[in-house]
C-alpha cells in the first residue's frame, strides 16, 4: 500500500472497502513495511473518506487505531502533531485524546506553535471526542429546523 495509490481513490467509499483499507494500513505499519510518516500520510487520506461516510469506523479498528495513535503521540514535531490531532478528532480516538489533552501539562517543554494548535484543538473539540458527528447530528435535530 502505498500514499499514490490511496490519493486517487474516490472521495467517498463504501465502510466495507475503508474498514479493509484501514485494516491493511494498520497490518503494514505493524509489519514494518511502512514508515511513520507514510502511514500517518494514508491513515489521514483514509480518514478524510471515512468522515464521508457519516458513520464511526467500526469499533475493533476504531480502538486499534486509539491504542496506536497514543503510542505515536509526540509534541516534538508540528507535522505529526497536526496530522494526529486531525486523525484523532475525526475519528473520535477518546483515549488519545486524553492523552493529547495531558501533555499539555508539560508546555514549557512544547514549542508554542505546537501548544497552541493543541490547544485550539481541545477548545473546538469540547466534550464531543468520542462523536465526530456530534455537531452535525445537532444541527439535523428538529429543535433546529425552521
Amino acid at each position: 500500500m502505498n500514499i499514490g495509490d490511496i490519493e486517487k481513490l474516490p472521495d467517498r467509499l463504501p465502510t466495507e472497502v475503508l474498514l479493509s483499507l484501514f485494516r491493511n494500513v494498520l497490518k503494514d505499519f505493524k509489519n514494518k513495511i511502512l514508515y511513520k510518516k507514510v502511514f500517518l500520510s494514508i491513515l489521514s487520506e483514509l480518514t478524510d473518506r471515512q468522515i464521508m461516510t457519516y458513520e464511526l469506523l467500526e469499533d475493533r479498528t476504531r480502538n486499534e487505531m486509539d491504542v496506536l495513535m497514543r503510542k505515536l503521540w509526540n509534541t516534538n514535531s508540528y507535522e505529526d502533531v497536526d496530522i494526529i490531532l486531525s486523525i484523532v478528532v475525526n475519528l473520535g480516538l477518546k483515549n488519545c485524546f486524553i492523552k493529547i489533552k495531558e501533555s499539555i501539562s508539560e508546555e514549557d517543554n512544547i514549542d508554542l506553535i505546537i501548544l497552541n494548535e493543541i490547544k485550539e484543538t481541545i477548545m473546538e473539540v469540547g466534550d464531543h471526542i468520542s462523536n465526530p458527528y456530534y455537531d452535525l447530528k445537532r444541527l439535523n435535530s428538529p429543535k433546529n429546523e425552521l
